[in-house]
Order: structure tokens, then sequence, then C-alpha cells
């Protein structure tokens, strides 16, 4: 059998909207919204550059119906690119580009094949020894395990399935095609080209057979942090041989911490925030960087923090750093901070700083209040003037909420030991 490599890649979302980014102060939309389109040009130059067999990507070119047919004429161009040099795509689509939710408006380009959304289809290639079983979304609601239709694998031929699935599911993403590894290997097949989860498999979710997600090719917010792009795979003899990540992203989103000691004061969290910034700009290479930060530790600095001019004025100059090096742009800055002072020694207080620390330890230890307290925040953000979901503000993430519950608490001790002094 010959020895080729092929390209897989899922969950492109081009020309997603990234709505809310206007909220963001200095924020460079226009760049970021280029991203998704840099993504796939990337994509396309690496099957160029390694001369690969084909091209598969497991659903979710893109975002949503398009806006214009603009989006339909660039992406087949695109895949010009790839006919030119006689590359084959082969594409299902997903619960964003659902046949019933994008209509297929620009005929595509003689190399591109896309799978049936009806039935599961098997494409052959015989050149390869490689068989290709998929189906795509008729619709955007999925509920039903499609792989457990596909075919039994063609003996003696390399098998490769492509799905869009939640596989046995995920938090971050809403269940689609559900179905179970052991549904997958009982297929027979080599290969599973996963795509709808956004973080890419790695080690991958089973080998021999191999059932990978690619991730997505270009990180939308700072829930889709890190490096972003596909998965170059070698087959030899008819087995995967190998599985490389090649990066596509243009935008990389990243979490930066900063810990602050006990004697810290603004200077000294600035120096650090210069350090850690330095470090990723030193990352970046060619991309920008959307960075978020978050500051915490019991410092000097909180009494400084905690004033609001203050923190207005010290934001403002952790976005000035960020100018300075250019390639780095400041999503959001997060203040997690606590006062220099024996905070669990005040717990045990009998009076009301005590009292109050108390009733939060307790609320962030109970899952049944926390959703209570969920409940009544969801209540009242209609009418805040923003998009809690573009911000990425889960009111039901616990976790978040504890982080709230921690920054009140800091609050009050300020508050009522000010009031006391």
């Amino acid at each position: 059998m010959v020895e080729f490599k092929f390209i897989h890649a899922a969950d492109l979302h081009i020309d997603s909207p990234l709505r809310g980014l206007e909220t963001y102060s200095g924020a460079p939309v226009e760049r970021m919204r280029r991203a998704t389109r840099e993504a796939l040009e990337n994509l396309i130059s690496l099957a160029l550059e390694q001369r690969v067999a084909f091209v598969i990507i497991a659903g979710d070119l893109f975002d949503r119906q398009w806006p214009d047919m603009n989006t339909g004429l660039w992406t087949a161009q695109q895949f010009r690119r790839l006919q030119q040099a006689e590359i084959p795509v082969y594409l299902i689509r997903g619960n964003h580009d659902a046949a019933s939710k994008v209509r297929q408006a620009v005929r595509w380009p003689d190399n591109v094949h896309e799978f049936s959304v009806r039935t599961p289809e098997s494409v052959v290639l015989e050149e390869f020894g490689v068989v290709l079983h998929g189906q795509g979304f008729a619709h955007r609601e999925c509920p039903d395990d499609l792989a457990s239709t596909y075919p039994d694998a063609v003996v003696d031929m390399s098998n490769i399935g492509v799905l869009h699935t939640s596989l046995t599911g995920s938090t971050q993403h809403d269940p689609y095609a559900p179905t179970s590894p052991e549904t997958l290997i009982e297929r027979g097949y080599d290969y599973w080209a996963l795509g709808h989860i956004h973080q890419r498999s790695n080690p991958p979710i089973h080998e021999n057979p191999h059932i990978v997600y690619s991730g997505n090719t270009q990180g939308r917010h700072i829930n889709e942090s890190g490096a972003k792009g596909c998965l170059l795979v070698t087959v030899a003899g008819g087995e995967v041989a190998r599985l490389e990540f090649c990066e596509t992203d243009t935008v990389r989103w990243q979490s930066v911490a900063v810990k602050l000691d006990e004697n810290d004061d603004v200077t000294a969290l600035l120096e650090a925030v210069r350090e850690k910034l330095e470090a990723c700009r030193a990352r970046a290479e060619s991309r920008l960087m959307a960075i978020r930060l978050t500051i915490s530790g019991t410092c000097v600095a909180h009494r400084t923090l905690a004033n609001p001019r203050d923190w207005e004025e010290t934001q403002a100059e952790i976005r000035n750093l960020a100018n300075e090096l250019d390639v780095l742009w400041i999503e959001r800055v997060v203040l997690e901070t606590r006062p220099p002072v024996d905070i669990e020694q005040l717990k045990t207080s009998p009076d009301l700083i005590g009292e109050l620390l108390r009733m939060i330890d307790e609320i962030a230890a109970d899952d049944g209040q926390l959703a209570t307290l969920a409940g009544e925040l969801d209540g009242l953000h209609g009418k805040l003037g923003f998009d809690l979901e573009q911000l990425q503000v889960d009111l039901h993430d616990p976790d978040q909420l504890r982080r709230w519950l921690n920054r009140a608490g800091g609050l009050i001790v300020d508050s009522l030991l000010e009031v006391e002094g």
C-alpha cells in the first residue's frame, strides 16, 4: 500500500460574526473577524506544501447563513487553489451549517465532495486504497446516533469515518449526533475524523482505531484559548503512522495569571504584568494575542485596586503596556485580590464581618444555594444593557459564581474595615 498524508480539520466557522467585540475598548474588531478566513488560507497553504492526498472537513465549515454571497464565493475560490493541485476536499455539514440552515447557493469546484445529509455515503479512493464514510446534518438539531448507521468497514482498504458529533457529551457543547467510542470502534474503521468539539483531543480519544477531534482552526473567544489548527495524518501500510498538529490560527486567545505576594503594591503589579506580557509576545510570532489577565493574591495592592478610580487607572496602564508590545490586546482584566488581613480569623469573629463571610462560604459550598442565586441573577440580567453570552458570562457556572462571591467577600471586608477604621 502507498504512503500518503491527509488533513483532518473541522469547525472553521468562516465569517463568524464574533458579536460583542464592540463592547471592548480598543478591540481590533476587523482583524479578529478576518481570522477565520485567514485560518482557512493557512490550512490550504499547508495542504499544498505537504502535497496531501485529500482534505477532510468534519462539519461547521460555516458559522451560520451567509450574510451575503461573498462568503460562499470567497470559500469556493480557496478550494480552487486545491483544485489546481488536484487535491480533493471531502466535507460534511454540522449543526451550524446544516442543510436547512445554510443554503448552498454557490456551486463548489469539482474537487469538492459534500457528503449526503439523508443517509451515510461512502466514497472510494482507489489510488490510495481508502474508503471515506460520512453523513452531514440535514437540520441543526440531530439527536440521533448517526454513527450507528454507518456501513461496516470495507475489507483490505483504509476506512475513514467523518462525523460531526458530541460523542459521549461535553459540558461546553450541546449534544449533537451523540454516540460512544464503542460504537465507533465496532464499525471497524481505521480513523474517525470528528468535529463539533473545539478542543483538540490530545492524546486521541482512542488509538488503533484512531478516534480524534482536530479542534477548531481559529479560536473565537477566551473559552477557545491556546493554539488552534488541524491534524496532518500520515498513513503507511494501510495504518495511521503519525498524527501531527499544525497551527492555522492568526489570533490566539490566552488566559494569563498574575499572583501577587503580600507586600506587592501597584508598582510591583505593573512590573509583573509587563513580564507576563513580554513572555506572551515572545510566543506570538506574527499572531495577535488576545489576553485575559487575572490578578490574584493577598496583597498590599488590594487596598488601592479596590478603589474604583484607582482600579480604572491601573487597567488603563495595563492596556498601555500591551499597546507598547504591539501584537497584544487585553480582552479583560479580572481582579481577584484580597486585603492583607487574616480572612480566616475574621470568619470566626461574632461581629457583622464574620457573619457575612460565613454566609458567603455557606452559599459557595452549597450547589442548591448557588442555583438559587443563579436564578435570581438570571431574572436581573435582562435589565442590563449588554449581552452576557457574548461576554462569555455564564450565570449558571458555579465556579464563576464562587469567584464573584469571593470578590464580594473582599469588598465587604474592605468597606467594613474602612468604616471601623
